[in-house]
């Protein structure tokens, strides 16, 4: 009895001192810019792609944080909402942790949002970005160009993720009452 412990033992130490201890990191065979067209179907379930929106307007601050992650051979997708709640930049966030969605449609509809908008990511000029697709080995982002056209992109951006997340309000875009003025001069 006590030589079976005695050789169990010794067997346990040979199979853990084989190994160096060092293991290779995960790297990922995915590059956004070649891959951008349809990154969810060429994820393994090691991979993740985080996407910043930068959705800040003026007094308004909001930062929409989405996680794609793949298991079971489905494509997950996870939001996160920070708003600033004062209307006065003080950063005082509201989080709101969406429900994790499944990207069943096989079009690829969610990566054509992005594709569509390719041309954004090729000034390098400092302004302001909508968009950061990031990804340990690369990083896209995605510029605008002053406040009407951050407007516009906020508003497509509203659109896009009510595919996703139909009966959520926080991708309803607020409606503006436009007061008519009848005499104004200068």
């Amino acid at each position: 009895m006590n030589n079976k412990v005695s050789l169990l033992i010794a067997m346990f130490l040979l199979v853990a001192c084989k190994t160096d201890g060092v293991s290779e990191p995960y790297k990922s065979d995915l590059h956004l810019p070649e891959d951008l067209s349809d990154f969810t179907s060429k994820m393994s379930e090691r991979d993740t792609i985080k996407i910043l929106a930068d959705l800040t307007m003026e007094w308004w601050v909001r930062r929409d944080e989405i996680t794609i992650t793949k298991k079971n051979d489905k494509v997950r997708l996870q939001t996160t909402i920070k708003e600033d709640t004062t209307f006065a930049m003080k950063y005082e966030m509201r989080i709101n942790e969406l429900p994790t969605v499944i990207l069943d449609k096989p079009n690829n509809n969610f990566e054509k949002h992005f594709l569509n908008r390719l041309e954004r990511t090729k000034d390098q000029t400092e302004r302001q970005y909508i968009y950061k697709v990031m990804m340990p080995n690369d990083t896209l982002i995605f510029y605008t160009d002053g406040l009407g056209d951050k407007g516009g992109e906020v508003r497509e951006y509203y659109e896009f993720m009510r595919n996703y997340y139909p009966n959520e309000k926080e991708f309803t875009f607020p409606e503006v009452e436009i007061e008519e003025v009848d005499d104004i001069s200068f």
